[in-house]
């Protein structure tokens, strides 16, 4: 069972299935403890022993539970489809099964998707739907589609209020045909190049993320990068110059002080000369779900950030186009930039919080207020945008570890005035937005928080399914760039900040 030859390894396991099952236990047991933990085969191996054991009716459970937490991927795949046959003998079935849907690795988490089909209970369900947490490309959204659309799970979200699997389901199915567009004869010939770096991103739904925020190409590499959006909100990907992305980002919040950019592609003209190459707004309410951009990687080795500047998304919705000469080279670029990000707040760090209330510490808190980028959406005392909610008089509904906690996990209470809602018509058309009006024979819909007054008007008998996000569109990690002392700052000027002296109530 060690020959490279899968048939020969076939015909092993066949003819030991013809054999006293017992005798083949205890030599498979043998085996299997003599195996040397340095080959590099050694996962393999074991992993031949996991079907030959279960070939001859037999369980080795302990040795399942050391594939699925190995180092390698390809064991971890394997050991995950077996754990569809021996889940019955193993009590912690559903956690094991959770785990794997969360694996770092695609192909894993697709075995743990069809694994909870076979399952086929409540438990293998909860588990397994958390891969919908993670990026899924045409394989993955294929088993997805299968696997949650089978008997066995389907019973467990046809009957759910809200619909919200079978809105993902017909979003999957959406995906799937997406196609990039005829390349002109330009671009084919581009395309050609025998050292071309294919790049393929998508949107994360409702997640405000880019499926990749990483990737290496080398110095003047010709890379053609297909950027996709099967979320319920437009996007776009701007790759910038290093060190670019706060003047990029501030710059296309600016936009959205003139509603006549409300559905624009956000491309800062004013910091052009930062902009190296920069996709329009793409998803539900544009002409199109994809973009191909294609390009020379810069000479220069170095960090290019790219991002999405939708107002307020390019905060969180961001990565890092690495050019480097070598993959070393990539991970010491890398290492060598210093994070942005310096904690990663819970609502633990701030047992018993005091806020402050002296002047002192407000300003302090606007500052912060502004560090944290909430100026982006928010205003206080006329400070910032109006894009999201008011909250000059928050003070006055949570205090303290409350405010706090609405901060660090910004869907754990969102206002129905604020909340998007995705919607699916019969003839398959998909609509975001919040709703602003509804009656028993239709809704209207506001696209975009920028134009309040532009609406969408639908009649309830196209709505094939109605759908509530669960998601804020407030980024969470906002505060991770503040320290303590700032945080609580920041709690000091949005709990009191609606009694700042007069002087500094002006907006900006």
């Amino acid at each position: 069972m060690k020959r490279p030859e899968y048939r020969y390894r076939y015909w092993a396991k066949r003819e030991l299935r013809s054999r006293d099952s017992t005798e083949v236990r205890h030599a498979l047991d043998e085996w299997t403890r003599k195996l040397d933990s340095s080959d590099s085969r050694f996962r393999h191996h074991q992993i031949e022993a996991i079907w030959a054991y279960r070939w001859i009716g037999e369980t080795k459970t302990d040795l399942l539970r050391e594939l699925l937490a190995c180092e390698n991927r390809h064991a971890r795949a394997a050991a995950t489809q077996q754990l569809r046959y021996w889940h019955q003998e193993m009590p912690d079935a559903a956690r094991l099964l959770r785990s794997a849907a969360n694996d770092a690795n695609a192909m894993v988490r697709m075995e743990a998707i069809i694994a909870a089909s076979y399952i086929g209970s409540r438990d293998a369900f909860d588990a397994a739907i958390d891969v919908l947490n993670h990026p899924h490309g045409k394989h993955l959204t294929y088993a997805i589609t299968s696997s949650l659309g089978s008997a066995a799970l389907r019973q467990y979200w046809q009957d759910e209020p809200d619909g919200r699997i079978a809105s993902i389901l017909k979003s999957a199915s959406q995906i799937d045909t997406l196609r990039e567009p005829t390349p002109s004869g330009r671009d084919a010939q581009f395309d050609s190049q025998k050292d071309i770096a294919r790049v393929d991103i998508s949107c994360m739904p409702e997640r405000m993320l880019y499926t990749k925020t990483v990737f290496t190409v080398r110095p003047g590499q010709p890379t053609k990068l297909v950027f996709t959006n099967p979320d319920a909100t437009d996007h776009n990907l701007l790759i910038l110059k290093p060190g670019a992305v706060e003047a990029v980002g501030m710059a296309a919040n600016e936009m959205a002080r003139d509603p006549k950019n409300a559905n624009s592609d956000f491309i800062p003209t004013s910091q052009t000369d930062l902009i190296l190459h920069a996709s329009p707004m793409i998803g539900p309410t544009r002409k199109s779900r994809i973009h191909v951009l294609r390009f020379n990687a810069p000479a220069t080795p170095g960090i290019y950030p790219y991002l999405c500047t939708f107002p307020g998304h390019w905060v969180v919705m961001r990565g890092d186009m690495i050019v480097a000469t070598s993959d070393e080279h990539a991970e010491r670029l890398l290492a060598e930039r210093t994070p942005e990000a310096q904690y990663e707040w819970q609502v633990a760090d701030f047992v018993d919080v005091v806020v402050p209330k002296d002047e002192t510490s407000v300003m302090r808190g606007m500052q912060a207020f502004m560090k944290a980028r909430c100026n982006q959406c928010h205003s206080v005392a006329g400070h910032g945008e109006n894009i999201g909610a008011d909250i000059s008089q928050i003070g006055k509904k949570y205090q303290g570890s409350a405010l706090l906690q609405h901060i660090i996990e910004p869907s754990r209470e969102i206002a129905e005035q604020y909340r998007n809602y995705q919607i699916t018509t019969v003839d398959g058309k998909v609509l975001s937005g919040m709703i602003v009006k509804q009656s028993p024979a239709e809704i209207e819909l506001m696209p975009n928080l920028l134009t309040p007054t532009t609406t969408i008007t639908i009649k309830r008998s196209d709505i094939e399914s109605q759908v509530a996000s669960r998601t804020s569109s407030m980024p969470t990690g906002l505060l991770n760039v503040l320290d303590q002392e700032e945080v609580t700052a920041l709690l000091a000027y949005l709990q009191h900040g609606y009694e700042v002296p007069e002087h500094l109530k002006h907006a900006h």
